[in-house]
């Protein structure tokens, strides 16, 4: 019975809302089998809003994967001499200070080897490298957060990173349903949350650039609140569902898409710039992701295939625990819980 299989929570907690989605592997099958979804009114509300969801959502575990992001979380990709992956974490605290602002002591550091770079021909005594991925969060954040879903009798097994958990969704989407996308593709991953947009761009499935941009759907409501005259709860409102107001809210929104999608494309550029090859698509998840122009608006901005994605395609779904229509209205939302289960699962 499902009960049985390996299950954990993927736990997105957004600054407007909070999205949870369970997945259970069952050998080489992943099902949802539990989801929830619920909107919270800033940080008092979050553990209000958790405690919610987890008496409303049916979930069969308790075991959760969560994320940080923000200011207090740095990611660095480095070039090392080629180790063992048992010796890269201890070599790469020993120099984590050249790379994070903060002291060594204060964080919570992790390192993933990307991939191994060839010795460069000619140079004498010249030795293979590797690309390394360099995480750290300040420790007090992460144990803010464990602290806070221990005390809702969860069981923490995973903090993660927004930005890497968009990869690990992107890669999930590839065992489940392959063939689906051209191999050897460079990708960008867009996440348009409230307050802010996680970006991660992946070759085969490798992250080789990631950042956050601190612009969002908060900036768009804002932007329809000043041109209607509107509460900022009506003007969500209208954002989600302009009806016949469409190319009125289109163009409340023009400037800030446009400063969104400029800032975006900085960091195409700059790994444009830094590697060999182009971004060729874009893939748009997020609250956001939802607005009926946003795929189009960005598509021109950054002259590059734009679209939304379905990160929960290919996944089986246990329909008598789980309502379908609401899990496919919120699926492009779905991106970073579903990529935090899929890491841990």
């Amino acid at each position: 019975m499902l009960k049985h299989r390996r299950s954990v929570v993927g736990l997105d907690v957004g600054s407007s809302s909070i999205k949870a989605i369970e997945i259970t592997q069952d050998k080489y099958e992943y099902i949802i089998t539990a989801f929830a979804h619920v909107d919270v009114a800033g940080e008092q509300g979050v553990r209000d809003a958790l405690a919610d969801l987890f008496r409303q959502g049916g979930f069969r575990t308790k075991r959760v994967a969560s994320s940080v992001s923000g200011k207090s979380v740095i990611f660095r990709y480095l070039e090392t001499a080629k180790l063992p992956d048992d010796e890269l974490l201890a070599a790469v605290r020993a120099e984590a200070n050249k790379y994070i602002p903060f002291d060594v002591d204060e964080v919570q550091l992790d390192a993933q080897r990307l991939v191994d770079v060839p010795a460069a021909e000619g140079v004498e005594g010249a030795k293979e490298q590797m690309k390394v991925l360099l995480v750290a969060a300040k420790r007090s954040l992460v144990q803010d957060q464990a602290q806070m879903l221990t005390e809702l009798g969860l069981v923490p097994v995973s903090i993660g990173v927004d930005a890497f958990a968009l990869g690990n969704a992107f890669e999930l989407n590839d065992i489940v349903s392959p063939g689906l996308r051209e191999s050897d593709h460079t990708v960008a991953l867009v996440d348009v949350g409230f307050t802010k947009s996680s970006i991660n761009i992946l070759r085969n499935n490798v992250t080789y650039f990631a950042r956050e941009v601190a612009m969002g759907g908060q900036d768009l409501t804002n932007a329809i609140t000043r041109r209607f005259g509107l509460e900022t709860f009506e003007a969500e409102a209208l954002k989600r569902d302009p009806q016949d107001q469409i190319a009125e809210v289109q163009d409340a929104v023009g400037s800030v898409l446009d400063d969104l999608g400029n800032e975006i494309n900085l960091s195409f550029d700059f790994f444009e710039n830094q590697f060999d090859g182009e971004v060729e698509e874009v893939y748009l998840s997020g609250g956001s992701a939802l607005l009926p122009f946003l795929e189009e608006g960005l598509e021109k901005i950054f002259e590059k295939r734009t679209r939304v994605w379905n990160p929960i395609e290919g996944l089986k779904v246990k329909s008598d625990n789980v309502d379908i229509g609401a899990l496919n209205q919120s699926a492009p939302q779905l991106a970073i819980a579903v990529g935090l289960a899929a890491g841990v699962a």
